[in-house]
């Protein structure tokens, strides 16, 4: 066998070859950053979609799930750094059906819950895109999953019928199924990515966090794992700790501007109350981020949020897979992420 040796420096430079320049190499950091800013782009689609309509952000979550809060903040910034202002910000329960026009466009705040999961969530969904069958509806990125065939079936014959819907999805599993509800399907990476990067101060990290579900999607975790060091197990609830409280009174203030027909300021009240209490609740979850060199986590916004802020992170896949579908599309080329399965 005929053995060819590689050229010398001085050959390859005679030759006209390039040689290698360790400084054009880029390092982890950058190879990083550049998935993070690539994601971004990816709404471009969403924006058009948007541009000089008038339309509604509908289905914001009021709950202590800060995955679904970087979400929204995510998807506030996207509509302020694309000069969008919607009509009216407001979760599902109180959105006032008199508020929509014709021509309106109708947008559905996105996540992990469409399915049958979390059932009285995506009921409430059907019931308003059945509502208004001349109005367009997007829905922002979504994972799609239901327990079984049927369930998905019956939720299909609903949705497909309105004839302007675009299901914005997260995952290519989630893509194979959209197809069932509609015609106008689209990959695109998660809202929360709009917020990049998320700038922190703090001393040295130190450690690792481990970020553990305890809800349906609670996953095993893997042989791999169990001898790792873990400074502090928590989960979102446990993060945001007693401030909860500020969800009941922002369930209060809803309550009563709708009984005293208060409209216009229901229409605002999400962003004057709601979006600022967010912030003081991912701050607190950035915070315990900052403070630890790795976060373990089987959240998929542990993931993102830890890509956010530039932190190396392990990830363990969820109940039914989302988190790993998630990071083979958007995130696996990142050099500071690591995927660990059973």
């Amino acid at each position: 066998m005929k053995t060819i040796q590689a050229p010398t420096a001085q050959a390859a430079e005679a030759g006209g070859l390039l040689r290698h320049d360790p400084s054009q190499e880029k390092t982890t950091m950058e190879k990083h950053q550049e998935v993070m800013l690539g994601l971004k782009k990816h709404h471009e689609v969403i924006a058009a979609m948007l541009k000089g309509r008038r339309f509604h952000y509908v289905d914001i979550p009021v709950h202590d799930n800060i995955g679904d809060l970087l979400i929204m903040l995510g998807t506030v910034r996207f509509f302020k750094d694309n000069g969008l202002t919607p009509a009216t910000v407001s979760n599902t329960y109180y959105f006032d059906h008199k508020w929509v026009r014709p021509g309106d466009v109708i947008v559905f705040h996105g996540g992990g819950n469409f399915g049958d999961l979390y059932g009285s969530i995506h009921d409430l969904r059907e019931k308003l895109i059945e509502s208004f069958p001349q109005n367009r509806i997007v829905l922002m990125p979504q994972t799609l999953f239901f327990s079984s065939d049927e369930a998905r079936a019956r939720s299909a014959a609903t949705i497909s019928r309105h004839p302007d819907l675009h299901l914005f999805v997260r995952d290519v599993v989630s893509e194979k199924l959209a197809h069932e509800f509609t015609k106008n399907v689209y990959l695109v990476p998660d809202m929360a990515h709009q917020l990049y990067p998320i700038r922190y101060s703090g001393g040295a990290a130190q450690g690792n966090v481990r970020i553990q579900r305890v809800d349906l999607e609670k996953p095993k975790t893997p042989e791999s794992l169990r001898d790792l060091s873990i400074r502090t197990t928590t989960d979102w609830v446990e993060v945001i700790g007693d401030e909860r409280k500020l969800m009941k009174l922002f369930a209060k203030l809803e309550w009563r501007f709708k009984r005293y027909g208060w409209d216009a300021a229901l229409t605002k009240l999400a962003l004057w109350f709601w979006v600022p209490v967010s912030r003081r609740f991912v701050g607190k979850a950035v915070r315990l981020f900052a403070d630890h060199e790795t976060i373990v986590t089987d959240r998929l916004h542990g993931h993102i949020l830890s890509c956010l802020m530039d932190k190396k992170n392990i990830v363990i896949d969820n109940s039914y897979g989302k988190n790993s579908t998630y990071m083979n599309q958007w995130t696996i080329a990142s050099p500071l992420t690591t995927l660990v399965k059973e």
